[in-house]
């Protein structure tokens, strides 16, 4: 990767972060599952506007069962969002005409012939809710991924945490701060410290829930990736306090928005980034216990992302305020490092200071930027049909595999080794072993 030293051109750019109907990533993306709501926020025989990839729908809850249609009535273009939610599906309010959960239209009362007009359907996403969030899969029936069966959708409320955040930021951006490994030792210094333990969970003395240690204090990661059969997973290369061996942190990316990372066990975490349209995102943060119960408010008060933290549509508060409400003052006295109250709001943050869309013409990239380059070759890739991520036999036959680790490794060994036999589905057309992947910054 030595020729990727310059930054992207606009078209790149623009193919990158398009979402909507009509840009080249559309359909592939639209193959997937998406987290779009938290069921506590559907009421039984409401309706609820939700936005993902461009497009506008509307879910609403019928006792245990949970609708989703297009949101404008096909007769007069109404938001669905006005409907009545009633025995036979979605009233408009507008006319009358009922749509029932396929999207057929039942009824016309405002025409003489009865019968409803069946050749006309709205169309119906498909619709799940799980793990006390609803669900939309926006493609073709025929075309969907399978629903993704990570552990945690099993899992008592107890043993997990679900936080999310709305961004006013394209969705790439959120992937590449999940992306990018070498930020934590700057922005989250505050909440990441040297211990003689891998990734140990100790108590911090900086007025957060927990901290994460990590048995290295060498800022300047080597980078290496491996392809699996849906994504890749890249290793984060520290030498350890112990020189004779590496501190390896491996993250691990599903197409086309999922990211696991490792913390402290017995805990695990998981991101999923929502493309809600090319100027917003979604970001959910999922941390689960094989273990046992979790406490909820330490791990909400240690993201940042409490309830008096957002407002009614789940942003963060602070973006409203001056210089996105950083505490210079706490940054001065040395209690805080940036200003910025929690790991995810501080990449809330950083994302958002971005701009809505990043313009990545402007960017200088180096060595430590390897996972972000690999992830944008990866989706360009895929925007011009060269993936097999690109064909719908990929969304169907998708495994959701998605596994990370930490720990230390001697020096010559190849670090996916910690990886147990069978853990991951590495890809067939990768070379056996990671590889180093190098990158000369620009002038």
């Amino acid at each position: 990767m030595k020729n990727w030293v310059r930054a992207m051109t606009r078209d790149e750019n623009n193919m990158l972060t398009g979402v909507s109907p009509g840009t080249p990533l559309h359909r592939p993306l639209s193959r997937f599952w998406y987290p779009v709501l938290r069921s506590a926020k559907l009421k039984d025989r409401h309706t609820h506007r939700v936005r993902l990839l461009g497009e506008n729908f509307v879910v609403a809850r019928r006792g245990d069962e949970v609708l989703a249609v297009d949101e404008l009535c096909p007769h007069r273009l109404t938001s669905m969002a006005l409907a009545r939610v009633e025995d036979g599906g979605l009233r408009c309010i507008y006319h009358g005409w009922l749509l029932g959960c396929d999207g057929t239209v039942k009824e016309t009362p405002n025409e003489r012939e009865t019968g409803g007009r069946p050749k006309l359907r709205l169309r119906a996403p498909g619709v799940r809710e799980a793990a006390g969030l609803i669900w939309l899969n926006i493609a073709e029936a025929s075309e969907r991924a399978p629903f993704p069966d990570w552990p945690w959708l099993a899992m008592s409320d107890t043993h997990r945490v679900i936080m999310d955040v709305a961004q006013t930021a394209n969705w790439i951006q959120t992937i590449e701060g999940a992306l990018d490994s070498t930020h934590t030792t700057t922005l989250h210094q505050d909440n990441v410290q040297v211990t003689p333990v891998a990734n140990s969970t100790v108590v911090s003395d900086k007025g957060v829930a927990v901290t994460l240690g990590r048995p290295s204090s060498d800022k300047f990661a080597t980078m290496q990736v491996r392809e699996t059969e849906s994504g890749f997973v890249y290793g984060a290369l520290r030498r350890s306090l112990d020189q004779d061996v590496n501190y390896v942190r491996a993250t691990a990316f599903a197409f086309p928005g999922y990211v696991a990372f490792t913390v402290a066990e017995p805990w695990r975490a998981q991101l999923i980034m929502v493309p809600v349209d090319e100027t917003h995102a979604h970001f959910y943060t999922i941390w689960y216990s094989v273990a046992g119960p979790m406490d909820h408010a330490a791990r909400a008060a240690w993201s940042g992302l409490t309830p008096d933290a957002l407002d009614d549509n789940g942003y963060l508060k602070i973006c409203e305020l001056p210089n996105w409400g950083q505490d210079r003052e706490a940054m001065i006295s040395g209690k805080s490092f940036c200003g910025l109250n929690g790991i995810n709001v501080q990449d809330s943050i950083v994302q958002e200071s971005m701009g809505a869309i990043a313009d990545r013409t402007l960017e200088h990239l180096g060595p430590a930027d390897v996972g972000i380059v690999h992830f944008r070759r990866f989706m360009l890739s895929v925007a011009r049909g060269e993936a097999a991520a690109a064909q719908p036999a990929f969304a169907v036959n998708m495994r959701y595999n998605l596994r990370s680790r930490d720990g230390l490794v001697p020096a010559n060994q190849d670090w996916t080794a910690m990886f147990p036999e069978g853990e991951v589905n590495w890809s067939s057309k990768s070379v056996k072993g990671a590889q180093p992947v190098e990158i000369e910054a620009a002038e």
